[in-house]
């Protein structure tokens, strides 16, 4: 055997390797080899079975438990900001935690160069983030400083892996779509979002699915395929108002849709919500004084931030690194939507 072989065969095992042999998260492992008290007997003795196989020697370190909780945002002209900042608060008020906010883009879209040195200065006890779009370098970065993440994921995206607060979207469409029909409605638009984001589909499938419930066809006419923005639902909804029976609901799967939809029914005639109800998604909070307040389906953030945590560090089942929570979302009825008339 050569001298690179030896190397190669004697090399201290990756902590991410030790994990995946022991059925628990890198940073977990981090917590059993550094002597944090953190982690539950089963899975401390699990993990200590797989360094006791690798011959790995831990090193006795001495460590001053943080008082830091984290909250990472991607970008903090987000609107739902200030619910999690509420929701981040409430947990480290009630617990006697300190808050430390980082920012993770810059207005631009690129990482911040000194954020991850901020969250290496503060060592929190754990991290709420609102994006799912996280590197490896950052994994590794909780992994070192012995904390623990959690995702706020609204999006709902299947392939995500890790602790994770969704939201129940096609429940929130299911909700939208029983008021509607409640209300009369039978030429429910759909204006649907980008098909990359599943959260989109699953809101307009609920929606489709409360249709279906009441023995609604679903008019293909009437299903947009739009964005996130309000410029090409304005034009959606022109289109829609223009046919021989123009659909008399819209619901649009996210919040800054309805500018675009209410500008293009003020445009072609239709008072809201006499000749046209309008429903959004997200309640966002520049919607709240509309001439017409929206009625919308609220993400609860502020509670998915606070359970979030909780997920993090009030639960001892490392056993499942992959801990997914999903919280209903809450239908808010204010002006925009009302009985049909015609």
């Amino acid at each position: 055997m050569d001298e690179t072989t030896a190397r190669t065969d004697t090399r201290r095992p990756k902590i991410a390797e030790i994990a995946k042999m022991a059925g628990t998260s890198p940073a977990t492992v981090s917590k059993v080899i550094n002597g944090y008290g953190s982690v539950s007997d089963a899975t401390r003795a699990r993990i200590e079975q797989v360094l006791s196989s690798l011959n790995y020697s831990k090193k006795p370190v001495k460590h001053i438990k943080s008082r830091n909780i984290a909250l990472l945002i991607d970008r903090l002209d987000q609107p739902w900001v200030t619910a999690m900042f509420g929701g981040a608060m409430r947990y480290a008020n009630r617990n006697g935690l300190n808050l430390v906010i980082v920012a993770r883009r810059d207005d631009h879209g690129g990482l911040l160069p000194d954020y991850m040195q901020s969250l290496r200065r503060a060592k929190p006890l754990a991290v709420v983030s609102n994006t799912v779009d996280l590197t490896d370098q950052e994994r590794e970065l909780f992994a070192s400083i012995h904390t623990d993440y959690a995702i706020i994921d609204y999006r709902g995206n299947a392939a995500s892996a890790g602790l994770e607060v969704r939201l129940d979207n096609w429940t929130g469409g299911l909700e939208v779509g029983r008021h509607l029909v409640g209300l009369g409605h039978r030429r429910i638009a759909i204006m649907a979002g980008p098909r990359d984001m599943t959260c989109f589909q699953a809101r307009a499938d609920g929606c489709r699915a409360a249709m279906r419930e009441a023995a609604i066809d679903v008019d293909p006419d009437l299903v947009c395929q739009a964005d996130s923005w309000s410029e090409l639902a304005r034009l959606e909804t022109l289109r829609l108002l223009s046919l021989p029976e123009p659909p008399t609901a819209i619901f649009a799967t996210c919040d800054t849709q309805v500018v675009g939809i209410y500008d293009a029914a003020h445009q072609m005639g239709f008072a809201v919500p006499g000749d046209l109800s309008v429903v959004g998604f997200d309640d966002n909070e520049y919607l709240w004084h509309a001439s017409t307040p929206l009625t919308t389906v609220r993400l609860p953030y502020a509670d998915m931030t606070d359970q979030a945590f909780q997920l993090i560090l009030e639960t001892n089942d490392e056993t499942d690194p992959n801990r997914k929570v999903l919280v209903p979302p809450e239908l808010i009825v204010r002006d925009s939507t009302g009985p049909v008339r015609r």
